[in-house]
């Protein structure tokens, strides 16, 4: 017992407010979520430094790819953000958990008001097959980099989707260029994006034209500049 004691002096003790407790799932935390978001917070500031996944994955029982995606999943439903901090004049990533309570704060302010359940099915279906996009974007990424995506590679994606609006066969092709160039990376693909976009490429059809015009200007140019002999035609039925 004295080392039990001895234990839970030295391991201290975690800090969660019991507002954050009874309205998690409002917020749209799952279990998962919130124990992540448990073992992570060991003090009382909204700021933590990048934890390790490897060992967080051991205490859930998960694997560090699902530990990513967790964190991946709280960055989407707007309840984290990647942060930079300065320790020991170095940059070091992290999270910043302020965004949930500010959606803590207006679920509280209107509490009260609440949601048609019709508009609520299909407000949850919707978000189902966005987030099954996602993970299947996520998925690609992977796949073709040979690796697990990291937060902030995730966090890009994210901004991509959301702030950029770029659909997921948008960015599919981008991918796709991106592997045929041999180049692995998400700047690569955020140049060609950006690029689309300013050729007012909205569409995987629009892209998948423009670049079949381009093929089609490319060998017409290539005959007009043939300066070669002049190819004789024969009429093989001839005998």
């Amino acid at each position: 017992m004295d080392q039990l004691a001895q234990q839970l002096i030295n391991a201290g003790t975690t800090n969660i407010s019991n507002v954050v407790l009874q309205n998690f799932r409002q917020l749209g935390m799952t279990t998962d979520e919130l124990v992540l978001y448990l073992l992570i917070k060991q003090n009382d500031s909204t700021k933590v430094l990048m934890p390790n996944a490897k060992q967080v994955a051991n205490q859930m029982g998960l694997t560090e790819k699902q530990i990513f995606s967790l964190f991946h999943q709280l960055i989407e439903k707007k309840l984290m953000m990647i942060i930079s901090e300065t320790v020991d004049g170095k940059q070091v990533d992290g999270y910043d958990f302020a965004p949930l309570y500010v959606k803590l704060n207006a679920l509280i302010t209107t509490q009260e008001t609440k949601s048609e359940p019709a508009t609520t099915v299909k407000s949850s279906s919707n978000s189902s097959a966005v987030k099954l996009n996602r993970q299947m974007l996520f998925g690609s990424l992977e796949k073709e980099f040979g690796r697990t995506l990291s937060p902030i590679e995730m966090e890009t994606v994210s901004q991509w989707l959301d702030l950029d609006h770029y659909s997921p066969e948008i960015i599919n092709l981008a991918l796709k260029e991106a592997v045929l160039n041999q180049v692995y990376n998400l700047k690569y693909m955020d140049r060609i994006l950006m690029n689309w976009e300013k050729k007012n490429l909205k569409t995987a059809a629009q892209v998948e034209n423009a670049k079949n015009q381009n093929s089609h200007s490319s060998k017409e140019n290539d005959l007009n500049n043939y300066n070669g002999p002049d190819i004789p035609l024969i009429n093989l039925t001839d005998q």
